[in-house]
């Protein structure tokens, strides 16, 4: 079986401009309609039948439902609202009128709702065992697990080959200094080096710099910032400075502001950029722009040599609903959606990279080193880890790191702005 690259390339387009610039989490959805009715294999009501919101189309979710019907019995009456404003305040809607349904999708915003006892715990069942740890942690609220996840997407560096050869290099360094060494001899040829999409606040090799930090110094602090026990100058400061020698090295032209994302994406697929940072929704349009183009997509060197990680999260969980009519109908979807068959058919008709220990999705070639960092769970997107005040939050820094892109703020200033920026937002 093989991933629909062009179903993928729209899913994580529309993750990006939703969740890094909304603080939303990305799965695979696409909006088609407002909040619509559709019933799957005949259902309608009764004990036989499973009420589902889905924030996947209905043409993703329809070949889904249906063979949950062909090998349970069980009815589906689904209804869909796109990702991501419509889909979070349908949902909260329906719990708090009453008329939620038995499944719903569970996405970053969504978990706010747990401690309101919307949401079933689901921690002990079978499905989860085959869950991803990076799902599981993105699901965990409290020490309890709230959904099943069972896919995520990863985005690292994609390089041009042919412009490397001209340094000597064949892939991507394993260390963050050894990349900007690349950087500076590829500046040296006369050839850009690196770009990220910084106008559309997409700065792909950040985020994973960082999750490869925090994972080789003691763990993620974002639920200690947010509890007061650390800041972001303790614990962002020294990574982030480095990310920024792209910018205060001149080896990122402060150009970079003046291009959308698309046009960064043409930059390099007519070789005028060596690399930028890129998830698996750039490669169709790399490959249709410039077939005979030979790249490839690696993870974000690390600060310290050997400790690469990826840009990336978990797509939102299946989740149940803590008052569902059916709970084990409810729980039989849950069970079908962990299984072989059900990431199989997901997977197939989403596009989606399934993460499940019980399946490997086969990927185009172009995908190949994506889908094992996403499936790696070595994945990291500040945004959708912060607890709270997440889309305000990624607007100052997205601000921040423009004004210093411009030279008038310093790096090393914004971990504090935003502390500053933290306490605010909670009226401190």
């Amino acid at each position: 079986m093989s991933i629909d690259p062009t179903t993928a390339q729209l899913s994580r387009r529309r993750f990006v401009q939703g969740s890094l610039m909304a603080a939303l989490l990305g799965g695979t959805a696409l909006a088609t309609s407002s909040c619509s009715t559709s019933t799957a294999a005949g259902g309608g009501g009764g004990a036989k039948t499973l009420s589902f919101l889905s924030w996947d189309t209905q043409t993703v979710m329809q070949p889904v439902l249906d063979l949950f019907k062909q090998q349970t019995g069980f009815d589906v009456s689904a209804s869909y609202a796109p990702p991501v404003a419509q889909y979070v305040s349908t949902l909260q809607t329906r719990l708090q009128s009453g008329t939620a349904p038995d499944v719903f999708i569970l996405t970053a915003e969504d978990k706010q709702i747990v401690p309101g006892g919307f949401v079933k715990d689901l921690s002990g069942q079978s499905s989860l065992s085959v869950m991803n740890s990076a799902n599981k942690d993105f699901m965990t609220v409290d020490g309890k697990v709230y959904g099943l996840s069972i896919s995520s997407w990863a985005g690292g560096i994609m390089y041009n080959k042919a412009l490397l050869a001209k340094v000597g290099a064949s892939s991507l360094p394993d260390s963050w200094d050894g990349f900007l060494e690349l950087c500076a001899a590829l500046k040296a040829k006369g050839i850009t080096p690196y770009y990220d999409a910084a106008k559309e606040g997409n700065f792909m090799s950040l985020w994973g710099l960082l999750g490869g930090y925090f994972a080789d110094h003691g763990g993620f602090p974002d639920q200690d910032i947010f509890a007061g026990k650390t800041t972001f100058a303790d614990t962002w400061t020294e990574p982030f400075v480095a990310y920024c020698k792209l910018y205060t090295q001149g080896l990122t032209p402060q150009s970079i502001l003046g291009l959308t994302g698309d046009q960064v994406v043409s930059e390099f697929a007519n070789s005028r950029v060596a690399m930028f940072g890129a998830g698996t929704w750039n490669v169709p349009t790399v490959q249709k722009s410039a077939p005979d183009l030979s790249f490839d997509t690696g993870a974000i060197p690390g600060f310290n040599k050997g400790t690469t990680y990826w840009t990336g999260a978990a797509s939102p969980g299946f989740a149940v609903n803590a008052k569902a009519k059916n709970p084990e109908a409810a729980l039989k979807f849950l069970e079908f959606m962990a299984s072989l068959d059900g990431a199989k058919v997901y997977g197939t008709s989403s596009g989606a990279i399934t993460t499940t220990s019980n399946y490997t999705p086969t990927v185009p070639a172009a995908l190949t080193n994506q889908a094992a960092g996403a499936r790696s769970g070595k994945i990291y997107l500040p945004v959708v880890a912060w607890p709270r005040h997440s889309n305000d939050l990624n607007t100052e820094l997205t601000t921040q790191l423009q004004q210093m892109i411009q030279g008038s703020v310093k790096p090393q200033d914004i971990p504090a702005a935003l502390d500053k920026k933290l306490k605010q937002l909670d009226g401190k």
